[in-house]
């Protein structure tokens, strides 16, 4: 007479699954982790202000747009996107992102209000930017803010610098010099609340 083999579930495969439910769930988490980074929804569009209605009233308002090259800023401190820029106006619009690990690394309480202005280094001149908008998504942190009385020359680099503390910041490069503006076509909805 043979043996019979115990019934049940052995420990090997308990661990077995264990071990692929656990390289299952990091997976999905990294996975996660890619779309929450490479998220640009938030304040993506162009914002209505009373300079870009002033321009529109004027005339046909033209809006120049160019991709950000760089996805972050050198010391990882925060990214920009949605660049937009309005020369009836003088008016620069864009939107930042930082991570909550900023203000650890940073050194500043959770919640500061960090500053940012846009400079022009081909003239040197700086331009304060305001928030208009704000948002907070997981770990994520959602501005979206508009310079004044900008002007860019065909070649200009113009940079967005985040102030941290005194003496101290971030630059993140929004166009590079001679990178051309391009064209951005106005959505119809937009066009409707600048005609208001």
């Amino acid at each position: 007479m043979s043996a019979e083999k115990p019934r049940g579930i052995k420990i090997e495969k308990i661990i077995k699954i264990a071990a692929y439910a656990i390289i299952f769930i990091l997976c999905l988490m990294f996975i996660v982790r890619c779309f929450m980074v490479a998220d640009k929804s938030t304040f993506d569009n162009l914002y209505v202000t009373d300079s870009l209605r002033t321009a529109y009233a004027d005339g046909e308002v033209e809006i120049k747009t160019v991709r950000v090259e760089e996805e972050i800023a050198e010391d990882g401190y925060f990214a920009a996107y949605a660049f937009f820029y309005c020369p009836e106006a003088g008016e620069v619009q864009c939107t930042v992102r930082w991570n909550d690990s900023t203000y650890e690394y940073t050194d500043m309480e959770k919640g500061h209000e960090f500053a940012f202005y846009f400079l022009n280094e081909e003239t040197g001149d700086k331009y304060p930017a305001r928030a208009v908008d704000s948002a907070k998504k997981s770990i994520y942190n959602y501005r979206k803010l508009i310079a004044d009385g900008v002007e860019l020359g065909e070649n200009a680099r113009l940079t967005l610098k985040m102030e941290i503390r005194d003496g101290y910041e971030s630059s993140q490069v929004i166009r590079y010099g001679e990178q051309p503006l391009k064209d951005y076509k106005i959505p119809k909805k937009i066009l409707t609340k600048l005609g208001e």
